[in-house]
């Protein structure tokens, strides 16, 4: 299985090269955290087994929020928090994705174009929701959430 950070140190490289004048400075420091994550940059901790007396040495994370390494429980304790508070009755999934001739746009003006994206998203949604055809109700519940990381 390939993770985000064997991406990163494989293409991370080329790609800051290639758009890092382009690229908000937080997204450099949070591919930099993730390259870097329990590899010795940000320090080692040294536990003593209390039983046999024999050293562990374990390489300290980036603590970054992005990152899969340092929130991959927080993450699953946030899951399991929302699926104790889901309601009954059906769900679905709908994505919504940037057209690629307007991703160049969206990364240099993250703020305006992801703005955008969320208000045309939910006028859509309320809009289809309204409508008989398709469901015909006048509350419809909905939640938003931006997924930067493509699938390719």
């Amino acid at each position: 299985m390939t993770t985000i950070k064997q991406i990163f140190e494989l293409f991370g490289p080329d790609y800051q090269n290639r758009y890092g004048d382009k690229m908000p400075n937080v997204h450099q420091k949070i591919i930099a955290a993730i390259v870097n994550c329990r590899t010795g940059h940000y320090g080692l901790t040294i536990y003593q087994c209390s039983a046999c007396g024999k050293y562990h040495h374990i390489h300290r994370c980036c603590g970054n929020r992005h990152c899969p390494n340092c929130q991959y429980q927080k993450s699953r304790q946030w899951l399991y928090r929302q699926l104790n508070r889901r309601l009954c009755g059906q769900h679905f999934l709908i994505t919504f994705t940037v057209p690629e001739q307007l991703r160049t746009f969206i990364r240099s003006h993250q703020r305006i174009g992801y703005a955008a994206m969320f208000a045309a998203s939910s006028q859509t949604l309320k809009k289809l929701a309204a409508d008989e055809k398709y469901i015909g109700g006048d509350l419809p519940g909905f939640l938003g959430v931006l997924h930067t990381w493509g699938r390719q």
